[in-house]
């Protein structure tokens, strides 16, 4: 795990999750995850190219991300997580690695970020490709976590 390519994830994570949903998080211990792994109910898929490239995969249980798309619209209920409810986890998480670029780029490393896909359902296994796979656990004041999986190489 390198410092200078994983702190810009934990510095737009925090930043982005506060400012968006007004939710409080704790950086949880990063760890390496063994491939394939389980994941939650939710994946966002992000990936990476420029200098460092790979995948970027944010994770999170269906009640998590019903309880932020209905912050992110303006507390409208959200029980099921439909198309505008998948939209606005997704809106979350390109912001997210929006930001993480945008901190790569201050440390003159230059990356480009890919439209995030989402997907949902049950006994998901995640396979990155052949690089380390880093998970950065946000845990949320109600015990909920995020999970952000960094599974990258350098050019």
């Amino acid at each position: 795990m390198n410092d200078k390519y994983i702190q810009p994830f934990i510095d737009a994570g925090q930043s982005v999750i506060s400012q968006v949903t007004g939710l409080n998080t704790t950086l949880g211990e990063i760890y390496t995850k063994e491939v394939p792994y389980n994941s939650d109910s939710v994946v966002v898929l992000i990936g990476l190219t420029g200098q460092i490239y790979g995948s970027v995969i944010i994770s999170l249980t269906k009640s998590l991300g019903c309880k932020i798309a209905s912050i992110m619209m303006m507390g409208m209920p959200v029980n099921e997580l439909d198309e505008i409810a998948k939209s606005a986890i997704s809106e979350l998480c390109n912001m997210m690695l929006g930001n993480t670029a945008a901190n790569l780029y201050k440390n003159n490393i230059t990356v480009d970020i890919t439209p995030p896909t989402v997907f949902t359902g049950s006994n998901m296994q995640v396979t990155p490709s052949k690089a380390i796979t880093t998970c950065i656990p946000f845990i949320l004041d109600d015990g909920e976590i995020i999970n952000i999986d960094v599974s990258y190489k350098e050019k």
